[in-house]
């Protein structure tokens, strides 16, 4: 939903209330889920996602690593992703 709708909220100043509106729409507790958001342990998180995303080169979302190799982001289609993966498989095999 988030990437679905990304043209609608990347440019809010502030998203939660957007975000809020998500979650009660998919049916997640919205007042544990904005808990949940605020937490420490959920910043600290988030915070460590970056910073390892950032250390691995990663510029934006989304992005996929395949066996320690980025999938370029024009192969990431559902039936493209497919073949990527088959091709990692057949190779491993051999």
């Amino acid at each position: 939903l988030l990437y679905d709708r990304q043209a609608a909220w990347k440019s809010q100043f502030d998203v939660r209330p957007t975000f809020e509106g998500y979650a009660k729409e998919i049916g997640i507790d919205v007042d544990r889920y904005k808990r949940d958001v605020g937490s420490d342990l959920v910043q600290q998180r988030i915070f460590q996602d970056g910073k390892r995303g950032h250390s691995m080169g990663v510029k934006g979302t989304p992005t996929v690593f395949l066996n320690g190799r980025e999938v370029p982001f024009e192969q990431l289609q559902a039936d493209q992703l497919r073949l990527v993966i088959q091709r990692e498989i057949e190779a491993a095999k051999k």
